[in-house]
């Protein structure tokens, strides 16, 4: 136990979270492990993976999960977004190498501090 970084020990807890997560909710819908498979349209083998704390989920399969389960797994999933006109489409922006502060004063903008994602309406990232 002590080569285990604590990186890994978070990141395992987080897998575990996860799978209890997707647990629970086929248990509260009386779902096998074989039906969600089916459901899901993934092997059985690879649903007891995701039971089992070991699989390192990407977004999509997350998503997949939530929706088939009507659970929440990504944070702020709900978040209202604006639509991009068509122009603001072909608008291309310079790219460069030097940083630059970019004042996002009135919008809100999501930050993370020691864990923690907060709102905050007047932040400045640089």
């Amino acid at each position: 136990m002590s080569s285990i970084t604590d990186e890994d020990k978070r990141r395992m807890r987080d897998r575990m979270l996860v799978a209890v997560k997707i647990a629970d909710a086929l248990e509260a819908k009386k779902l096998s492990q074989k039906a969600f498979a089916e459901i899901m349209g993934k092997s059985e083998s690879e649903i007891s993976e995701w039971l089992s704390g070991n699989r390192n989920f990407t977004v999509d399969t997350l998503s997949d999960i939530s929706d088939c389960l009507g659970i929440r797994l990504l944070p702020n999933s709900d978040i209202r977004t604006r639509r991009v006109s068509a122009h603001a489409v072909h608008v291309k922006v310079k790219k460069t190498r030097s940083p630059r502060q970019y004042s996002m004063s009135g919008n809100n903008v999501f930050r993370c501090g020691c864990g923690e994602w907060s709102i905050s309406d007047n932040f400045v990232l640089a």
